[in-house]
């Protein structure tokens, strides 16, 4: 099956038609117990190939600088990249649809029957697997950090604040943000 309207012959970026992104962003919403990033890099890079690790960072960075649901916001983004606005919309709303209908009847059931320590038991069993997801996901990300000292050691750095010292995310952005711009403007002098 061509999952595919057309190429933008610029990036070499597989363009999906209207339906294809939607349907996409269901897909990820569907499946994304515990957070959707593991499914949305998998659907966008691994399956339907719209871009490589490198965009797909690049694209997640840029989400996660900007207010709301990091997903959601590269949902925006992609979706309004490839079909403007309407884009835009058809993701988001694809990818909260699934997820919406779930999360009512899980609540409805939950609330009827939570005193089951069964039902406990299953989403303590959950958690496990949801954070080796997010783990998973994280490693493959750090593929599409540029290779340079000074990358890694904000990465590093943003870890250790975030891990070990326990800096609230505000912060570590305050701080790590503008690091990594001069680190990356200051390599891009040097190679000049």
């Amino acid at each position: 099956m061509n999952d595919t309207v057309s190429t933008n012959p610029k990036a070499g970026e597989i363009i999906p038609d209207k339906l294809l992104l939607f349907w996409s962003f269901v897909l990820i919403g569907a499946m994304g117990f515990g957070g959707v990033l593991p499914w949305a890099r998998f659907m966008m890079v691994t399956r339907r190939g719209w871009m490589d690790d490198a965009g797909f960072t690049e694209l997640f960075t840029l989400g996660q600088f900007f207010p709301g649901p990091n997903v959601a916001n590269c949902g925006v983004i992609y979706g309004r990249r490839t079909h403007g606005v309407s884009g835009a919309v058809l993701a988001v709303t694809g990818l909260y649809l699934a997820p919406m209908i779930t999360t009512v009847i899980a609540g409805v059931l939950i609330q009827h029957y939570w005193s089951n320590p069964q039902v406990q038991q299953v989403f303590g069993a959950v958690m496990p697997a949801a954070s080796g997801l997010m783990l998973g996901t994280a490693m493959r990300l750090v593929k599409g950090v540029p290779r340079q000292v000074g990358a890694f050691g904000v990465l590093a750095l943003v870890f250790m604040l975030m891990a070990f010292v326990k800096w609230p995310l505000w912060l570590v952005l305050l701080l790590c943000l503008p690091l990594s711009v001069m680190i990356s403007f200051g390599y891009a002098r040097r190679v000049d």
